[in-house]
């Protein structure tokens, strides 16, 4: 019989994606990352677009 994982809300063991994962950081306002996130959040889609890529390519 296999066990079940049981996850609480965002946690989840992995994002699915570059955008999944910087915005997994909008989960509270106390995240040291928060500003960022929302940051990148609130960028026209061409720049957030240019930051999966770069972000991808590394």
């Amino acid at each position: 019989m296999k066990k079940k994982a049981w996850h609480r809300g965002l946690a989840v063991p992995r994002a699915r994606n570059v955008i999944e994962a910087i915005m997994w950081h909008c989960y509270s306002k106390n995240s040291q990352a928060y500003s960022c996130a929302m940051q990148f959040y609130n960028l026209p889609k061409a720049d957030r677009d240019a930051v999966v890529k770069f972000i991808n390519s590394i």
